[in-house]
């Protein structure tokens, strides 16, 4: 599987798959996230409920974002590590947005959008060896 492939793995919403994200500021914090989207090389995530995730991102400018599910031969998932920042009113705001919108029916409208600029890609399959694919 390339890079793309992986990336486009990363959009969905809670109905198909949970997505985890992690930002640090001292404490490691870990976020479940629902409304996600692969667009322009970068996964863009809806700031709905995510406010310390945020406020970590803002001061640092990193985060990991990953799932993990079983598939037809057990256990796969993927981690993506990078440069991160939230959009509050343009393309990637607006874009989520829409999205949110479309898929909560309306009940959901998002703060922002956290982007991630992916830097190196990890399998979460189990097993030994290497984890880092990119």
């Amino acid at each position: 599987m390339d890079r793309d492939e992986i990336l486009q793995m990363f959009e969905g919403d809670c109905g198909e798959r949970v997505f985890w994200i992690s930002t640090c500021d001292g404490m490691p914090h870990l976020a479940p996230v629902c409304f996600v989207r692969y667009m322009d090389g970068r996964i863009v995530v809806a700031y709905n409920f995510i406010k310390r995730t945020v406020r970590n991102v803002e001061k640092s400018e990193r985060a990991s974002i990953g799932f993990a599910e079983r598939g037809e031969k057990g256990f796969y998932g993927y981690m993506v590590k990078g440069r991160a920042w939230v959009d509050y009113g343009g393309m990637y705001y607006s874009e989520i947005r829409k999205f949110v919108q479309e898929k909560s029916k309306g009940r959901r409208i998002p703060k922002g959008a956290l982007v991630i600029e992916p830097e190196e890609i990890y399998s979460l399959s189990p097993g030994e060896g290497k984890k880092k694919i990119y």
